[in-house]
């Protein structure tokens, strides 16, 4: 299968890699893999977002996985994310592909897993609110 096309695609693989993340944690709560799989969603999100307002983003590459750099250029304020306890903007600060080879959460950042896949959850519904938001405007 190729890349998705669309902004409905490009959720419908978001909707999979949380529900890939919510199994994970069901079955090995302690795991990265879950924190890992909740990237992908916000960056599948954050695409579909771009592909809905026609910017142009990485199609490949490490910058195609860059959750700040998406993000600023979807044109979103990190300061609209409300998030004192950093379960969001860890994604756009922190989250990166390598958390592939890890074993286990890399960050003493005081954050549980399961509060990082609320904070995971909430982006990506704020994001998913914009493509909504920006359908209404065309």
């Amino acid at each position: 299968m190729s890349q998705p096309d669309t902004a409905k695609e490009w959720l419908a693989i978001a909707q999979e890699r949380i529900a890939d993340a919510k199994a994970i944690y069901h079955n090995r709560p302690t795991s990265i893999g879950s924190i890992y799989m909740a990237g992908y969603a916000i960056e599948c999100s954050l695409k579909a977002l771009l592909q809905k307002r026609s910017i142009r983003y990485p199609r490949s590459g490490r910058e195609g996985h860059n959750l700040r750099r998406l993000w600023d250029a979807s044109k979103l304020r990190v300061a609209d994310l409300q998030d004192p306890n950093g379960t969001k903007t860890f994604f756009l600060d922190q989250w990166s592909t390598d958390l592939r080879y890890e074993s286990s959460f890399p960050y003493n950042l005081g954050l549980k897993v399961e509060d990082l896949l609320e904070g995971a959850k909430k982006l990506v519904g704020l994001i998913k609110r914009q493509i909504r938001r920006q359908t209404k405007d065309i």
